[in-house]
Protein backbone atom coordinates (compact mmCIF):
# COMPACT_ATOMS: atom_id res chain seq x y z
CA UNK A 1 0.00 0.00 0.00
CA UNK A 2 3.01 2.31 0.26
CA UNK A 3 2.84 2.79 -3.53
CA UNK A 4 -0.69 4.20 -3.18
CA UNK A 5 0.47 6.68 -0.53
CA UNK A 6 3.36 7.82 -2.72
CA UNK A 7 1.07 8.16 -5.74
CA UNK A 8 -1.31 10.26 -3.66
CA UNK A 9 1.54 12.52 -2.53
CA UNK A 10 2.74 12.91 -6.12
CA UNK A 11 -0.76 13.81 -7.30
CA UNK A 12 -1.14 16.35 -4.49
CA UNK A 13 2.24 17.92 -5.24
CA UNK A 14 1.42 18.10 -8.96
CA UNK A 15 -1.93 19.74 -8.15
CA UNK A 16 -0.21 22.35 -5.99
CA UNK A 17 2.44 23.02 -8.65
CA UNK A 18 -0.25 23.40 -11.33
CA UNK A 19 -2.24 25.77 -9.12
CA UNK A 20 0.82 27.91 -8.46
CA UNK A 21 1.59 28.04 -12.18
CA UNK A 22 -2.01 29.07 -12.91
CA UNK A 23 -1.72 31.90 -10.39
CA UNK A 24 1.61 33.07 -11.74
CA UNK A 25 0.28 32.93 -15.32
CA UNK A 26 -2.69 35.11 -14.32
CA UNK A 27 -0.39 37.57 -12.52
CA UNK A 28 1.95 37.75 -15.52
CA UNK A 29 -0.98 38.28 -17.92
CA UNK A 30 -2.25 41.15 -15.77
CA UNK A 31 1.19 42.75 -15.71
CA UNK A 32 1.58 42.28 -19.46
CA UNK A 33 -1.71 44.11 -20.05
CA UNK A 34 -0.07 47.25 -18.66
CA UNK A 35 2.83 47.15 -21.13
CA UNK A 36 1.92 47.66 -24.79
CA UNK A 37 5.31 47.25 -26.38
CA UNK A 38 9.01 47.27 -25.83
CA UNK A 39 11.43 45.09 -23.97
CA UNK A 40 9.24 44.61 -20.89
CA UNK A 41 6.29 43.37 -22.95
CA UNK A 42 8.53 41.01 -24.94
CA UNK A 43 10.11 39.70 -21.77
CA UNK A 44 6.74 39.08 -20.13
CA UNK A 45 5.43 37.38 -23.28
CA UNK A 46 8.41 35.02 -23.28
CA UNK A 47 7.83 34.31 -19.61
CA UNK A 48 4.17 33.51 -20.34
CA UNK A 49 5.17 31.06 -23.07
CA UNK A 50 7.52 29.30 -20.67
CA UNK A 51 4.93 29.18 -17.87
CA UNK A 52 2.24 27.86 -20.20
CA UNK A 53 4.58 25.18 -21.48
CA UNK A 54 5.37 24.14 -17.91
CA UNK A 55 1.67 24.18 -17.04
CA UNK A 56 0.80 21.87 -19.95
CA UNK A 57 3.05 19.27 -18.34
CA UNK A 58 0.53 19.04 -15.50
CA UNK A 59 -2.57 18.62 -17.67
CA UNK A 60 -5.92 20.07 -16.67
CA UNK A 61 -6.30 21.42 -13.16
CA UNK A 62 -9.24 19.12 -12.40
CA UNK A 63 -7.32 15.89 -12.57
CA UNK A 64 -3.85 17.21 -13.14
CA UNK A 65 -2.27 14.64 -15.44
CA UNK A 66 -2.44 10.95 -14.86
CA UNK A 67 1.10 9.64 -14.87
CA UNK A 68 1.33 5.87 -15.23
CA UNK A 69 3.33 4.54 -12.34
CA UNK A 70 4.68 0.99 -12.63
CA UNK A 71 3.82 -1.27 -9.74
CA UNK A 72 7.03 -2.68 -8.28
CA UNK A 73 6.51 -5.77 -6.22
CA UNK A 74 8.76 -6.65 -3.32
CA UNK A 75 11.36 -9.03 -4.72
CA UNK A 76 12.17 -10.46 -1.31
Amino acid sequence: MRGVAIESEIRRAAYIHASLLDSFIALTEAELAGHDSGFIAESLQELLETLRSERRAYGSIGGVMAVPMPVIENAA
